[in-house]
Formats: C-alpha cells, sequence, structure tokens
C-alpha cells in the first residue's frame, strides 16, 4: 500500500520540475528586445502600483496635493478647511459686481441681488474624491493631474432662481420684443384671426450660466446676445378657436326661465366671448380656446333677469328696552352665472340659440347660526343726551347720523374709529348746516351738532369700561354736557375710538326723539364694574371783552353780541375693575378755552332834549 501510493506523488513532481525548466529555456530562446517588452511593463505596473499606494497613504484623510476648486487651491487639506478656505476665496469674488450687456444696454449685477452662494462643503467634498475612483486606471490618471496641477473641480455656485426671474425680467422688458401669439379679434358680429409673430428675448438659462461663470472665474463682464423666441400660440393653434367664435356670432340667443323669456343679440354675445390658452401637454406651445366668460355673463344677465331673482338678506338683531334679539337671515335666489357661461359655451358652438337659465341659492354673509355666534346677547351700557328741539337743521344732523351709527358691529379684538365708520359728512348723505364750535367760534357748518352724538358714544364707552384710545374735549365748556365727559369730531380733524377688548362682538345701537339721543353697546357684559371721579375747576382763565362801536344805537346803550366762556380745566378719572381686580384707570382731561365776549356799544348821539337811555 505504501509504494502504491508513493509512486504518483513523485511522478508528478517529477512532472513539475521538468515543466519549470522548460519555460525558461523558451524565455531565454525569446529575442531579447521581446523579452524587456514583457518585463518592462510589469516593472512599470509594480512601480505605479508601488507608487499609488505611496501616494494614497500619505495623503490619507485629506485632498490630493495640486488639486484646485477654482482659484482656490486646496491640496493637501482636509474637508473642513478645504470648504473654509473655498468660502474665504470666494468671497472677494462674490464681492465685486458683474457688468452684464444685453442689445448695448447694461446691467450692473452684485451677487446679492441674484442670491448667488457657493457650495463650499459640496466643492470640498467633489476635491477629495479626486484619485479615489473606483478603477485603478482612474485612480492613476487622476492622482497623475492633481500632481501636475490640472485637477480642477468647478465653483458650484448657485442662485436664487425668483431673484434671477425678476432680473431677467427688467432686461426683458428693456430691450426684448415680445412674441406675439395669434389672435381671434371680435368686431360686432365679425371675427377675424390675427397672425402671429416671432420675438427677441434673452436666453435665460444661457444668461443664468454665464452670470455665475463670471463670479466663479473673476470675469466682470458678460455680453449676450438676443435669441429667436417662438410665439405660444400659432395660427394653426387658433383656427378652432376662430370657427368657434364665427358660429357662437350666428344670431340672437334667446334665455328662458319659466314663462320668462329675454333675448340677447349677436353683437351682445359677441361682448362675452373671451380666448384663453390652454397648453398642450409637454410642450411649451398652446391652443388657443374660445369661451363664453362667466364674470361677463353676470354683468350682462343679472340685471336683465333681476325681477326672477331675490336679494339676500343678512341676519340682524332688534333692540327693545334693553334687550336684544336676531332677526334671521333670507336666502338670496341669482343666476348660476358660472353653469350658465359653461352651457352657452358649450350650446353656442354647436349653434343651438335657446338656453335655460338656472338658478342656485345665494346665503347672505351673516346668517343666522353666525349672528348667534357673535356673542350679542345682552345690554352692556347705554347712555342719553339732551338737546333743544327748536333747531331743525341741528336735529336732523343729530337723527342722520344716529341712523348712520346704528347697527354698528364690532369684532373681537377690533378698535372702532368714528370718523371712519361714518365717513364725511355730506349734503348727499342727508345732512344741513347748523351751528358748530369752529377755532373757538359758533358757525354754520355742514353737519353741525354731531359732537351730540360723539359724547354721547363717548359716555356709553366711558361707563362699559371698555377701553378708549381717542378723546378730544370741545375747544370751549359746555354746560349741557356732562362735566369732563364731552366729546367732539369732525372730518378730517379729532375723532373718537375705542377698542372692543372682549372675545365677542359688539353691536353698537341708536334710538332718539326729537330732542334725546340714546346709544346702547350690546354684546356678551365682560363684566366691568365702573367708577369715576370729577376733579375740581383748575387753570380758570377770564374771558376777555372785546367792545365794538355801533353808529346805528344810541350812546351808552350795550348789547352783548357773543357771550364769553371762561377757560378752565378739569381731569376725570375713570377706575374699571373685574371682580375686586383693577383692569384699568384712564384719565381724561379736559382743557376748555376762554372765549371772548363781544359787546357792541352805541355811539350815536342823541338828538338835543332827549334823556341818554339806559345800556
Amino acid at each position: 500500500m505504501t509504494e502504491t501510493t508513493d509512486t504518483p506523488t513523485r511522478a508528478h513532481r517529477s512532472d513539475r520540475a521538468a515543466t519549470a525548466p522548460g519555460l525558461m529555456t523558451r524565455f531565454r530562446a525569446l529575442d531579447p528586445k521581446l523579452r524587456w517588452g514583457v518585463i518592462l511593463p510589469g516593472v512599470v505596473l509594480l512601480v505605479l502600483g508601488i507608487l499609488v499606494g505611496v501616494d494614497v497613504l500619505l495623503s490619507a484623510g485629506r485632498i490630493h496635493p495640486g488639486v484646485r476648486v477654482g482659484t482656490v487651491a486646496v491640496g493637501g487639506m482636509s474637508t473642513e478647511q478645504a470648504a473654509t478656505a473655498i468660502q474665504r476665496g470666494i468671497e472677494p469674488l462674490l464681492s465685486e459686481p458683474v457688468t452684464m450687456t444685453v442689445a448695448e444696454r447694461s446691467w450692473t449685477v452684485d451677487a446679492g441681488m441674484i442670491g448667488a452662494t457657493v457650495e463650499s462643503t459640496q466643492a470640498a467634498e467633489a476635491a477629495y474624491l479626486i484619485g479615489r475612483g473606483d478603477s485603478f486606471g482612474a485612480v492613476v490618471g487622476e492622482r497623475l493631474k492633481a500632481w501636475f496641477g490640472s485637477a480642477e473641480v468647478t465653483l458650484p455656485l448657485s442662485a436664487d432662481d425668483t431673484l434671477l426671474a425678476g432680473l431677467f425680467d427688467s432686461v426683458s422688458a428693456a430691450v426684448a420684443k415680445p412674441a406675439i401669439d395669434a389672435s381671434v379679434v371680435i368686431e360686432g358680429t365679425t371675427a377675424r384671426l390675427e397672425p402671429s409673430a416671432e420675438g427677441l428675448d434673452v436666453d435665460r438659462e444661457e444668461a443664468r450660466t454665464a452670470l455665475l461663470a463670471a463670479f466663479a472665474s473673476g470675469e466682470r463682464s458678460v455680453t449676450l446676445e438676443l435669441k429667436s423666441s417662438t410665439p405660444r400660440i400659432n395660427e394653426e393653434a387658433a383656427q378652432q378657436a376662430l370657427k368657434d367664435a364665427i358660429r357662437m356670432l350666428g344670431g340672437p340667443l334667446t334665455l328662458t326661465y319659466e314663462d320668462k323669456t329675454w333675448e340677447v343679440s349677436a353683437s351682445e354675445i359677441g361682448e362675452w366671448i373671451a380666448f384663453h390658452a390652454e397648453p398642450e401637454n409637454g410642450t411649451p406651445t398652446a391652443v388657443l380656446v374660445a369661451v363664453i366668460a362667466s364674470q361677463d355673463v353676470s354683468a350682462a344677465v343679472l340685471p336683465m333677469v333681476a325681477d326672477v331673482g331675490k336679494v339676500a338678506t343678512d341676519a340682524g338683531f332688534k333692540v327693545s328696552s334693553g334687550k336684544v334679539s336676531i332677526v334671521p337671515h333670507q336666502d338670496g335666489l341669482t343666476v348660476d352665472a358660472e353653469d350658465l357661461a359653461t352651457e352657452l359655451t358649450t350650446k353656442l358652438k354647436n349653434d343651438e340659440r335657446t338656453v335655460e337659465l338656472k338658478m342656485r341659492r345665494v346665503e347672505p354673509a351673516i346668517t343666522t347660526e353666525v349672528a348667534q355666534a357673535m356673542g350679542i346677547t345682552e345690554r352692556i351700557s347705554t347712555f342719553t343726551t339732551d338737546y333743544s328741539a327748536s333747531n331743525k337743521p341741528r336735529v336732523n344732523n343729530i337723527h342722520t347720523l344716529a341712523d348712520a351709527l346704528d347697527g354698528t358691529l364690532i369684532a373681537p379684538g377690533a378698535s372702532f374709529s368714528f370718523n371712519g365708520t361714518i365717513g364725511e359728512r355730506t349734503a348727499a348723505k342727508g345732512y344741513q348746516e347748523a351751528n358748530a364750535i369752529v377755532n373757538g367760534k359758533l358757525v354754520p357748518q355742514l353737519g353741525g351738532g354731531i359732537c351730540q352724538i360723539g359724547t354721547t358714544i363717548f359716555n356709553t364707552v366711558f361707563f362699559s369700561g371698555l377701553p378708549v384710545t381717542e378723546r378730544h374735549n370741545h375747544s370751549q365748556y359746555i354746560s349741557h354736557y356732562p362735566t369732563g365727559r364731552d366729546a367732539t369730531v369732525s372730518w378730517g380733524g379729532p375723532d373718537f375710538k375705542f377698542k372692543n377688548d372682549t372675545d365677542n362682538w359688539i353691536l353698537i345701537a341708536t334710538g332718539y326723539t326729537n330732542s334725546t339721543v340714546t346709544i346702547s353697546l350690546y354684546g356678551t357684559d365682560p363684566g366691568y364694574d365702573v367708577a369715576y371721579k370729577t376733579g375740581d375747576w383748575t387753570n380758570i382763565k377770564a374771558y376777555p371783552v372785546r367792545e365794538i362801536p355801533d353808529p346805528t344805537m344810541p350812546i351808552g346803550m350795550k348789547v352783548v353780541e357773543e357771550r364769553g366762556v371762561t377757560g378752565r380745566t378739569i381731569v376725570v378719572v375713570r377706575t374699571v375693575k373685574k371682580g375686586g381686580v383693577l383692569v384699568r384707570e384712564d384719565s381724561f382731561k379736559s382743557v376748555y378755552r376762554a372765549a371772548e365776549e363781544v359787546i357792541r356799544v352805541g355811539t350815536k348821539p342823541a338828538p338835543s332834549g332827549t334823556t341818554t337811555p339806559t345800556p
């Protein structure tokens, strides 16, 4: 057994030994040049492999020497160091503007205008990958290029597309010749085709690339040529719209609703036809489409058929004896203009000339449910002032203004402005001339008497506890108003304002007689407790007296033409608490100017023998 297993082994070894000398013999028998052709590439590959291995070890964790990002050398750096160096190196380039010239017009563009920034970390990572490819050949090639200084990464500059679009829009507006789309023009009952035309414009992608390249390279100027721009809609794409428009204009239209009919002429139909571009999928072109415009139908048809509709009415509030109730809303009924326009478009294109109106229900802005959610459930405060019923123009103005104020709603957190709510007081609104204090004198003025309402609403708000944000006293003291609690208002001048600081809406309600006006606030009572203290009169100033000679009156006779008013100052302090906790304390200071007294003095000599009259 031992002999049989050993024999084949010895034979195998003998064959291998015999083969090796054979190969060597054949190699030596080769021509010397051929032998070097075999040896030299192997040696070169071996040396390259050793050198690349050493190079890889030397640049481990760092960018290969000789690599540049734009103009910034980053060889031998870590990616973090390279990112910092790139950011620092690009800052001088980004700080200088680039001049962009288009069609002999120039624009100075700085980096901030287009939001130009460099992705320094991205660039550093791209530089690090040089010489670290997947194949041996790529690794050797990239590292050799780096050693010879030709390995470069392009600076990855980016820009804000919105800012760029704005820049190019302004350039196009100045130098471009817009392409003209084919269109359909309607004149009366005739439709015709307007041809398209090519234009010239900036190639925005080319301009973007050129601008960013200029900032990255240090170039400070860019010259761009205008390129031909193609219209979106050519004549072929507008042909169907032309045919549809001609068919739509083919005759009058009859609208019907129940037993009523209305006829619309072809020329009126022409005023309703509109055209819009419908983009073709996957292409920059579009097709022109003829439609009936719903807004034009609404403007023309709704007044025409007003007798078959009904206007929606908001929910309202009714107050009586301090109680408030909701008046339910009323739904409206109107023509469904959008549906009508769609149906007209289809039918008129098919030359169908009779269309039945479709109606739709319309809810008002304030429904009953909305009114219920406003939280207007009780009276918060009320105040009444009185006046003389004999001055008819003044009474008219008070009543007109009260009507204008009645029903005003103030949202939670919103502010009320007297002038902003009422607007200018004009004759067209029903206001008449009545005496008003202007620059310390009583003079006739359109809307005279409105301060009666101003004072009344101020006191209503005063006792509600709500914050008053603007209030002005009259220039002179008026005794029939609450002491120190009057308020003057005028268009273009003093205003009265307060804020609704509650969580619910507030309703202003007014009522009047020939001699009184009452203003109330309704909402959800915030629970404010209001107290006030009226201070003493201070800074009292006597009024001056001016005498005017009157040759029509006898000597010694005096008549008071304008009664003087004493100047004075007073402060009213309001304290507002809730649950015993102070919410706010307000001081309302009123400074009243003195008004001179004017006296007419007689200068007419008395006849001889008569007694001088007693003044």
